[in-house]
């Protein structure tokens, strides 16, 4: 017996065929959708990494020592906004307060700022106060969790804040290498995420994060940093493992585009360049300081070191240098 299809049956197999109909067109139009040769369906080839394979610009530097900064390991250096010269900030291992001085052009001491931070690997200057990031892990005897974190001093050393890198536990952040000043809000190198991240030093609220570069040969040490109109330079470096000490150690920087975190430059230092730990930017020239502190660095070397000076590592040590591009 034949069964008949009434009106409401017919409607509802009818928009059934049509909706199977146009999902079918939708995954036929996707599947033919234009790419190219040996892409998946979005158009992405399977090389990944920074700048989807592009080929990163090179560019090579020499370094021209300047003047020494007072006896110390000057791990962090930020150009003056008031143009008097360089701030300087030291880093030590032994739990002393730690001191950050504006030098004049010169290598003279202008002005002496003392902070709580601890080995103290990023330091910038804004809105008046000397902003200290924190290594804690490396002081000697250092308690648990290590003292970390962003400290801010003012111009009389009395310490008006200290705050923990963002999206951590609420005691330990987690490690700084690096900081910068921009129109008001601090860049930081935020150690244990390998991100650099933009925040508000009145809110304490992060508005731009991006990941450190992955490129394998540079990304082994990054550190100091600095902001220029829309980017931000990093410093990177690369040991042969089979030449231990400066000798084997080539310093250099990366370029980053703030909007974007895409790596647009690197640059590569000549043989004998100094050692780079920070780098700043005035009036569009580069500048750079070398703790003299590398770790893992033997101290042994009797030509490396300084009478009244702290045991260093490099022939540069204690050093604020400009920085060429050639």
């Amino acid at each position: 017996m034949t069964k008949r299809l009434g009106r409401r049956d017919f409607l509802a197999a009818g928009v059934g065929l049509g909706m199977d109909l146009a999902a079918s067109a939708a995954l036929a139009q996707t599947e033919v959708a234009p790419r190219a040769p040996g892409t998946d369906a979005l158009g992405r080839t399977g090389g990944g990494g920074q700048g989807r394979g592009k080929p990163i610009p090179k560019q090579m530097a020499r370094t021209t020592k300047l003047f020494m900064t007072p006896p110390s390991w000057p791990n962090a250096v930020a150009t003056d906004p008031e143009g008097r010269g360089f701030w300087v900030q030291e880093q030590r291992h032994d739990n002393r307060q730690e001191a950050a001085w504006l030098l004049d052009f010169d290598g003279k001491v202008l002005h002496t700022v003392v902070t709580n931070s601890k080995n103290t690997s990023g330091m910038t200057f804004g809105n008046g106060y000397v902003w200290s990031g924190a290594n804690g892990a490396s002081e000697m005897n250092h308690p648990t969790p290590p003292i970390n974190g962003i400290f801010q001093t003012d111009m009389n050393s009395k310490q008006i804040s200290h705050r923990q890198i963002p999206f951590g536990p609420t005691a330990d952040g987690g490690s700084c290498h690096g900081m910068a000043w921009q129109n008001g809000k601090l860049w930081i190198y935020a150690n244990r995420l390998e991100s650099l991240m933009r925040i508000d030093p009145k809110t304490w609220e992060v508005d731009s994060m991006f990941l450190c570069t992955r490129i394998p040969e540079i990304s082994a040490r990054l550190h100091g940093m600095e902001y220029e109109n829309g980017f931000i330079w990093q410093v990177c470096g690369a040991q042969n493992p089979d030449v231990p000490g400066y000798e084997g150690y080539t310093p250099g920087l990366v370029k980053y585009d703030v909007n974007t975190g895409e790596v647009i430059q690197l640059v590569e230092f000549v043989p004998g360049s100094c050692d780079m730990h920070d780098v700043a930017v005035r009036n569009g020239q580069l500048y750079g300081v070398d703790a003299g502190e590398h770790p893992g660095w033997s101290i042994d070397n009797p030509a490396y070191q300084h009478p009244g000076w702290p045991p260093l590592n490099s022939p540069s040590g204690g050093y604020v240098f400009r920085i060429d591009l050639i």
